[in-house]
């Protein structure tokens, strides 16, 4: 993971229950959303390593999109 450009779910969550990013001590570049919204850039090249260790918010926005597909059936 230190070679690469570190992009994460929630910074917080990461540094607390992700073992192998704790262990291999790299640093991370940004959350995902702060891509998105345009505070931090992409980056430009070579390796990218995103780590997701789930957010309820993630699981809410799943089910949702699960229901309103069904609701069209």
């Amino acid at each position: 993971m230190k070679a690469g450009t570190l992009i994460v779910d929630s910074r917080e969550a990461v540094l607390l229950e992700s073992g192998d990013v704790i262990h291999s001590g790299a640093s991370v570049y940004a959350e995902a959303g702060e891509i998105f919204a345009g505070v931090k850039r992409k980056p430009a090249g070579g390796i990218t390593v995103f780590k997701s260790v789930g957010l309820g918010v993630e699981d809410i926005a799943a089910a949702k999109l699960v229901y309103d597909a069904m609701s069209r059936s």
